[in-house]
């Protein structure tokens, strides 16, 4: 690796060859740095050239080359500042299951070392800090919580909420993760259960022990138990698919017993799991009220709010490290029916009047446009989890889930990504 004067790289690139290099070298011409792998010389140094004589005709001072044998591709350092960000999918793209996909490392170290944002944004339902922790464990990477935006993420956003009394429903932590995203007053299932036993009637334990109370004492209900005003459905957990049945029958009748309740509902689509949870919900609700179900706000993909989240904490890296705001975004995702849908609603939304965009998906947006800045958002699929190019063909007749280019892996994305910018 070395650091080059932008007046010595004059090397005509037309007709630069492995003998020219070398003979540039042994006239001390500084054109870049040999690695060890000869075999990877000559095409690392024409890509090398040839960008930095395209980058001597704007303001740089000097331009740091490195040759990464195992990305097979040039990483440009450079003083102009850059104004694009990388969105990534975690599952199918980073990772396969709890393994990581060997070309990841290169790929995000590539990014990091260019000073470009990235941000990971999966549908899982967990505390961002554990997922930022699993990413960190790709050897000489280092993801911050901040980085990272799940599928409840987003949810900071809608204040209106954070002081009602919510009921929150879900699996794992979910108690915790709901206090973490600033609400302030919880309930649960099992608290409903325990004020009012009985609309509890799945639980046969819980049966026998109501018959005994209501013989004993009488029907004892909890006056004091504040009323629920939202409920908040959380999932999106991969490693508990579909949801446990025993818990789907304790909710959905207790859920929709609330008749009166504004619904916000935080799920990832389309994982069979929850939607068959929602669709009995709403379902048994209608028999029940009468009415439809009412959903305020849907967050995570492939809604836009969990993309508009992703860009402002792109930003305010971007500001951080001195840099411009972000004015272009690449999504590389692996699933076409929610990374890649979600990417063009997200870019179908940008091309929108700012003041006046409107959500393709009838959710939430963001009020707040401080940090909203891209007028594009370029969605990129890689072959390496959902999407099998070989034993899937994708839907033409849906725009919406075609990607605006298709690369093997995350590596070649990147490769990509960075070529276009350059």
């Amino acid at each position: 690796m070395g650091i080059y004067d932008s007046s010595k790289l004059d090397i005509d690139v037309i007709v630069l060859d492995e003998g020219n290099i070398r003979q540039s070298l042994t006239d001390g011409r500084q054109i870049f740095h040999p690695v060890k792998h000869d075999s990877l010389l000559l095409v690392n140094a024409t890509l090398t050239i040839h960008m930095a004589k395209s980058y001597t005709k704007m303001p740089v001072k000097q331009i740091q080359i490195s040759l990464s044998s195992e990305l097979n591709l040039i990483c440009l350092k450079y003083i102009r500042i850059l104004n694009f960000a990388c969105f990534f999918d975690i599952d199918g793209v980073i990772t396969q299951g709890p393994n990581f996909i060997k070309v990841a490392k290169p790929a995000i170290q590539t990014l990091i070392q260019l000073n470009v944002p990235i941000v990971f944004v999966s549908n899982t339902c967990m505390f961002e800090s554990d997922k930022a922790k699993q990413l960190s464990a790709l050897p000489e990477v280092t993801i911050h919580p901040e980085q990272v935006v799940l599928a409840q993420t987003s949810m900071r956003t809608l204040t209106d909420f954070h002081n009602k009394h919510i009921l929150i429903s879900g699996q794992g932590q979910v108690e915790d993760i709901a206090r973490m995203i600033d609400f302030k007053s919880i309930t649960t299932i099992e608290k409903v259960c325990e004020a009012f036993p009985e609309l509890d009637m799945i639980d046969h334990m819980n049966r026998a022990r109501l018959n005994e109370m209501i013989r004993i004492q009488g029907l004892v209900l909890d006056e004091n138990f504040r009323p629920i005003e939202a409920i908040v459905l959380l999932d999106g957990n991969p490693a508990v698919a579909p949801s446990d049945s025993n818990t789907d029958d304790e909710h959905i009748p207790i859920i929709a017993c609330n008749r009166d309740l504004v619904f916000k509902a935080a799920a990832n689509l389309p994982r069979f799991g929850h939607v068959a949870f929602l669709t009995c919900l709403e379902t048994l609700y209608k028999n029940i009220s009468g009415n439809n179900l009412k959903y305020t706000a849907f967050v995570g993909k492939p809604f836009e709010i969990s993309y508009q989240y992703a860009k402002t904490i792109a930003n305010k890296i971007a500001l951080a490290n001195s840099q411009s705001k972000i004015e272009r975004v690449c999504f590389i995702g692996d699933n076409p029916d929610v990374d890649i849908v979600g990417t063009n609603m997200y870019n179908h939304l940008l091309q929108q009047t700012i003041h006046l965009r409107t959500s393709i998906s009838g959710y939430s947006l963001l009020t707040d446009l401080k940090y909203l800045s891209p007028t594009t958002c370029e969605s990129i699929l890689v072959c390496t989890g959902v999407y099998e190019p070989n034993k899937q063909k994708l839907d033409g007749k849906n725009p919406w889930k075609l990607a605006t280019k298709i690369k093997l892996d995350v590596v070649e994305a990147v490769k990509y990504i960075i070529l276009k910018e350059a």
